[in-house]
């Protein structure tokens, strides 16, 4: 029974231990890419909001009446759907 347990337990630490080894650098380096794109993406979406709460009331009640906030938030799904498509290659990459 020994016998059996010490050669497949080097079998499956040569084996598992490269694959287990690629999947986690593969996944740093989508998980990094991904952390940068959707950082860029909070700043840009958070000056946007910003600016837009630094308007004056009047403008502010004009803009709301001709659903630009609704349109702001379709860009911004659109950037943010956009960013996580780009990075989804990167996420889930082992062969290089």
């Amino acid at each position: 029974m020994s016998l059996i347990k010490i050669p497949l337990g080097s079998f499956l630490q040569s084996a598992v231990g490269s694959l287990a080894k690629r999947v986690l650098v593969s996944l740093g380096f989508g998980i990094i890419s991904f952390a940068s794109i959707a950082a860029a993406l909070n700043a840009a979406l958070g000056y946007a909001q910003t600016a837009y709460s630094g308007l004056p009331a009047f403008a502010a009640a004009f803009l709301g009446l001709a659903g630009v906030g609704y349109g702001l938030g379709i860009v911004a799904a659109a950037l943010v759907f956009r960013a996580s498509y780009l990075a989804l290659p990167r996420l889930g990459s082992l062969i290089k």
